[in-house]
């Protein structure tokens, strides 16, 4: 599943922040202690050339980086590249490849500064400690190397704008004693030293193999650029500019070690070279520095350069492996403990811990055995490289819509060859005898690895079932312009917001006046966010409605015109035990009105008692129903009232097979605050023979009187009352979002969602006042107004089979359902499923979801469909009933949905 979120990450990164970090990681220390090796192998020319090689081959798989990162400007990289392209297993292998590269470098670099510094200060090793693969271990060498370990932590703790200053101090220094060198090898230099080092090979073939040695070799040095699409989601740049600034950092890192290579041998003999090589320091490019500027003095300058090479190696892989883990966690491929962000730094804190914590640990095992994790680390790198090549050429034919900021031309080619030069840099490393074959040791520690990786992989994916290997993409402006406009809207429809919660009168009609304030406000906000309003629509909606507290009194006198003779339709016993009853009776005695009892109805109401009840109407000459209760007790007062009047099977009205427009009159007085029934002309029946829960719906059943009274609801138990708020929540939220929405249901939905996410909270905790009850009623009767009009979209749609099926609470279904829904649907209307999360504490339509699952959480509705006792079986049951009884509310939904879609979303909410 592929989704979409705000980031959570600061936009810190600068252009010159994400060259420096990408330049830093590549040039490292290496530039100091192996150019003379280099020049053995290849010779000065040759070295140059092989160098060249390498970049031309690192350069085809840096424009698929190119093109690739732009495009998914997401954390993580090639997590997300491979993810799209082939899918959550290819994404693991690549990823955790990548990963073993980077931790392998950290935990190299470790023990690089003690090293240098022992070349630096020769007395510096003291208290022997141990001996590793012929490694001499001393205490003031480890010192070093976890103090600075400590410390590298510490600053990518502390935030990657931290972390890109250091970068930038530091690779000013390296380039510094870098141009340092190369412009006194030019002054000093003399064409003659190249002489007999300029290849190395007695013939032509010797040479090239020579040259191709170097080549093979230079991976390793030009790994770091991918560190860039690591931290995408932190980079505030053009994401065009991201692409050049990548490239632009290989041609640097490449200009920088051939120009080095030039340096050194052009101001060393071959003589002088192998006396630094054999008697010397074995720092031939600090030689060189050093005869360049003919003092010792420079060299020591030159070390310092490399030495912060090393610090800028370290932490632009601890940025770019930490990222690699967050990207993982979140997807929950490894444990989403590293996916953690620290709050004050929003840094994956817990993945940058850990690969510190083994930075500290690395250097006990010494130097030698860090090179050959490197070298194997360097093999994983590249496996990461030809995934990443294969992705962007998978993606070219998978997704040739994607928009893509800087599109590289001639993909075919730029694709062959980035696959063919990374794939051959795996083969060479696989192969006995090679340049760059690995040794037994190192590919124990491939093995270890990916050893590890299965295990995570199973175990991530048994613990975390459906949750393993989901994407949540992040939403970008320059990628998403609806996105865009949505935040840019945010602010100035906020300011309209608070005019929406203004408190109604205690006791009030809804008339004309309410909803003519609430349509201003919504349009006004609609145009702002540039949302079009409906230009043909209708409005009908004649109920005689009155509200307020001890209205309830006022029965007999509001029914009296309607009738002599009124059965009170209610349930068992809840509004006897509470006094209701007793009350409505009284107050229809008082007025001259025989009354008549029927406490049959139930939750989730059936025909067959409908059909009972009507019988008991006619038989006993009713003139009138009063139904008295909640949602369900209304529907089957309403299911009375017109089978009171009407002949034949119940179900053929329900399905349209028979119409009818009369029905005995209706007085509602709703006990609960959800349902709305007293507001609108349906009532949503069940079939006890088949489970099918679907509404009847004509317009005799809307009451002719109703009367809302918060008093009569006070009695309520909190269960009860989280359940029905949710159900007013839902008829509001999907009104507002179904296609047949329209101004004046916007306008009185937004005028009602604030009064329940304000007032219900506080009613379930206990806290509420009687002014939160009456907003409470009064936004629960709004929710049956909106309905009627523009109706109800996929929630309900899908929970009618669940309550028919389990007879579960309506409420508690819908609870379990509307986050899973949410999710699937927002992308039909951003605007309004943004507005609406900005109503809970969101900012996007990508927070709606998870700000419903907070409201939830407050109200004590955090539920699944498996808590409701649903199963996997139950699915092609509920599926096929939600299609049979409600395709008309899934047609209202603004996202196009089919029978897998629904099946999938039922097993989601499990």
């Amino acid at each position: 599943m592929t989704d979409k979120k705000s980031s959570e990450f600061d936009k810190v990164f600068n252009v010159w922040d994400i060259l420096v970090i990408a330049f830093g990681a590549m040039i490292g220390w290496a530039w100091v202690v192996s150019s003379g090796d280099w020049i053995d192998r290849g010779g000065v020319i040759g070295a140059m050339l092989g160098f060249v090689l390498g970049g031309v081959m690192i350069f085809f798989i840096g424009l698929t980086y190119a093109e690739l990162t732009p495009a998914m400007p997401d954390c993580g990289g090639e997590h997300v590249f491979s993810y799209r392209a082939m899918g959550p297993t290819g994404s693991f292998v690549c990823t955790w490849a990548i990963i073993l590269g980077y931790v392998s470098v950290v935990c190299f670099e470790a023990c690089a500064m003690p090293t240098i510094i022992t070349y630096l200060f020769p007395s510096f090793l003291q208290g022997y400690l141990y001996t590793v693969a012929g490694f001499d271990i001393y205490a003031s060498w480890l010192a070093v190397a976890i103090i600075m370990a400590v410390f590298i932590t510490y600053i990518n703790v502390r935030g990657a704008k931290t972390a890109a200053i250091v970068q930038t101090v530091l690779t000013c220094v390296i380039g510094g004693a870098g141009i340092l060198l190369i412009a006194g090898s030019v002054i000093s230099g003399n064409p003659s030293n190249l002489e007999g080092q300029a290849f190395v090979g007695g013939n032509t073939a010797s040479v090239f193999g020579n040259i191709l040695r170097v080549a093979m070799m230079t991976p390793f040095y030009f790994i770091g650029f991918d560190v860039i699409p690591q931290a995408a989601e932190e980079i505030n740049v053009p994401l065009k500019k991201i692409a050049k600034m990548l490239l632009l950092s290989i041609l640097l890192a490449v200009a920088f070690y051939v120009l080095i290579i030039f340096a050194v041998g052009y101001v060393l003999s071959p003589e002088a070279i192998a006396q630094s090589e054999s008697s010397g320091s074995g720092l031939v490019t600090a030689d060189a520095m050093a005869r360049a500027f003919r003092t010792d003095i420079m060299a020591k300058v030159l070390i310092v350069g490399g030495l912060c090479g090393v610090v800028t190696s370290w932490n632009s892989f601890m940025i770019g492996g930490s990222r690699a883990m967050y990207s993982m966690a979140v997807s929950y491929m490894i444990p989403p403990v590293f996916g953690k962000l620290h709050s004050k730094y929003k840094t994956p804190w817990v993945a940058i811990g850990l690969i510190g914590l083994l930075s500290c640990l690395a250097p006990l095992l010494g130097r030698k055995m860090l090179v050959w994790i490197v070298d194997a680390g360097n093999l994983a790198c590249c496996v990461a490289y030809c995934m990443v090549a294969i992705s962007f050429v998978i993606l070219r034919k998978k997704a040739p819509d994607m928009p893509r900021p800087y599109k590289v031309k001639h993909y075919k080619f730029v694709g062959f060859m980035a696959i063919a030069m990374s794939g051959f840099m795996v083969v060479m490393y696989c192969i006995p005898g090679s340049a760059a074959a690995l040794v037994p040791t190192e590919w124990a520690f491939v093995g270890g690895w990916v050893l590890l990786g299965v295990v995570f992989y199973f175990v991530c994916k048994a613990r975390y079932g459906e949750k393993f290997g989901t994407l949540v993409e992040v939403a970008n402006d320059e990628l998403d312009k609806d996105y865009a406009r949505e935040r840019s809207a945010a602010a100035s429809i906020a300011a309209g917001e608070a005019a929406e919660t203004t408190a109604p009168a205690k006791v009030a009609t809804i008339g004309q006046a309410e909803v003519t304030a609430a349509v201003s406000a919504v349009t006004a906000a609609v145009t702002t966010a540039d949302q079009p309003t409906a230009r043909t629509f209708s409005y009908y909606a004649p109920v005689n409605l009155t509200f307020g507290a001890g209205t309830l009194a006022q029965t007999g006198e509001l029914a009296k015109p309607l009738g002599s003779k009124a059965l009170v339709v209610t349930g068992h016993s809840s509004a006897k035990k509470t006094g209701v009853y007793d009350k409505v009776n009284n107050s229809l005695t008082a007025a001259g009105i025989t009354t008549g009892l029927f406490d049959k109805a139930s939750a989730n109401p059936l025909t067959t008692t409908v059909e009972e009840g009507a019988r008991i109407a006619k038989d006993g000459g009713y003139d009138m129903i009063v139904g008295l209760g909640g949602g369900s007790v209304m529907d089957c007062a309403k299911g009375i009232a017109f089978m009171a009047k009407n002949d034949g099977d119940i179900n053929d009205y329900i399905y349209g097979c028979k119409s009818s427009d009369v029905a005995l009159p209706l007085v509602l007085i709703p006990t609960t605050c959800g349902s709305g029934s007293e507001a609108n002309g349906f009532a949503v029946l069940t079939n006890p023979e088949n489970g099918d829960k679907k509404s009847l719906r004509c317009p005799a059943i809307m009451a002719k009187r109703s009367i809302v009274d918060p008093e009569a609801m006070m009695t309520m138990p909190k269960g009860q009352l989280a359940a029905v708020g949710f159900d007013a929540f839902c008829h509001c939220f999907e009104a507002y979002t179904a296609k047949n929405a329209q101004p004046f249901t916007d306008a009185l939905a937004l005028y009602a969602l604030p009064l329940i996410l304000d007032s219900l909270p506080r009613l379930v905790a206990g806290t509420g006042t009687l002014k939160d009850w009456e907003h409470m009623s009064e936004a629960a009767t709004i929710g049956g107004l909106v309905i009627g009009t523009a109706g109800i979209t996929l929630t309900h749609a899908m929970e009618h089979p669940v309550s028919g099926l389990k007879n579960v609470t309506h409420g508690k279904g819908l609870a379990a359902l509307a986050p899973t829904v949410v999710d699937a649907t927002w992308q039909g209307d951003r605007f309004k499923f943004g507005r609406l999360a900005r109503l809970m504490g969101g900012y996007t339509a990508e927070d709606c979801a998870g700000k419903i699952r907070g409201f939830e959480r407050k109200i004590g509705l955090d539920v699944t469909l498996g808590d409701l006792g649903i199963s996997e079986s139950d699915i092609p049951w509920l599926t096929q009933n939600a299609m049979k009884v409600s395709p008309a509310n899934i047609a209202n939904t603004r996202t196009e949905i089919g029978a897998e879609d629904i099946a999938e979303l039922y097993r989601k909410a499990l």
